[in-house]
């Protein structure tokens, strides 16, 4: 049975390097990865007892962790508990779970140097986003992967999920059909889909519960972000398309299920706030 995490990626880092790291969670959050950054996360910790739960998150609740190494890093308790939470789950599992990524050659308690990292010096935050988000790929593609028994059982060519939708150009719908597990049942729906901005697409959509939704240029870039209720995710959607009343010109939408309305607005609002909304929002005051 695949296992399904909370975030699909855990940011652990020193505050002295926010400005790097909020740039990847940034770029991570617009192709609608679910990121663990403690920014995005401010009304659910608020009044939580944060050694308890950041545990709970870095051990438990994420795909990945991505640790971001400097010095800072080195020194500082919270980032140690961090750190030590997601040590146990690696130890646990024994397979790749911590990312390590560097921002200089500090030592880290644990961290042996034959680990494979990347060097933050060679990359800017977008560039390293898109590592992130071909890793979270692999391993999907490694986890959906038919096993040797299953080969003649299964001829479904829908194999690979999407995990976001970023500046790739996407097939007609990018994220797969339901598929069995081992005992018959269907699998989970996936979060988010991707489809052709045109009446055929957006009726491919699943209007089971609230999402964010942005419309996408044929180069990947976001034209608008909105949201929609469930039961009226197609009907808000067509309101987009050429000749009807709230026209925005794109060639994709790609959509993120979440689990209420309330969630969809606030994540659609940390979009459009930025200092380079969506062509076709308007601007925050």
């Amino acid at each position: 049975m695949i296992k399904k995490y909370e975030y699909e990626v855990a940011l652990s880092f020193a505050g002295e390097d926010r400005e790097y790291v909020e740039a990847v969670a940034t770029t991570l959050e617009d192709s609608i990865i679910k990121v663990f950054y403690d920014k995005f996360e401010q009304v659910a910790l608020w009044g939580k007892d944060l050694y308890t739960h950041l545990d709970e998150i870095y051990r438990n609740k994420a795909r990945f962790c991505v640790i971001f190494i400097s010095e800072n890093y080195r020194r500082k308790n919270w980032t140690n508990h961090e750190r030590e939470s997601a040590q146990a789950r690696a130890f646990q599992e024994k397979q790749e779970y911590i990312l390590p990524a560097r921002f200089d050659n500090t030592e880290i308690p644990g961290f042996r140097p034959t680990v494979a990292y990347i060097n933050l010096q060679d990359h800017t935050p977008q560039q390293f986003a898109q590592i992130i988000i071909k890793k979270l790929e692999l391993a999907r593609s490694a986890t959906l992967k038919p096993t040797k028994s299953s080969v003649g059982a299964n001829h479904s060519k829908h194999t690979v999920q999407a995990v976001g939708c970023g500046r790739r150009k996407p097939d007609q719908a990018t994220f797969s059909k339901h598929r069995r597990t081992s005992d018959g049942s269907k699998s989970p729906k996936p979060n988010t889909k991707t489809v052709d901005l045109t009446v055929e697409g957006i009726s491919q959509l699943p209007n089971d519960k609230p999402v964010v939704y942005k419309i996408l240029t044929e180069g990947g870039r976001n034209n608008y972000t909105g949201v929609a209720k469930r039961g009226k995710v197609q009907a808000n959607i067509q309101k987009h398309l050429q000749g009807e009343k709230n026209y925005v010109p794109g060639s994709k939408v790609c959509i993120e299920r979440m689990d209420s309305i309330q969630e969809a607005q606030q994540k659609a609002d940390r979009i459009i706030r930025r200092s380079k909304p969506p062509k076709y929002n308007k601007p925050a005051k």
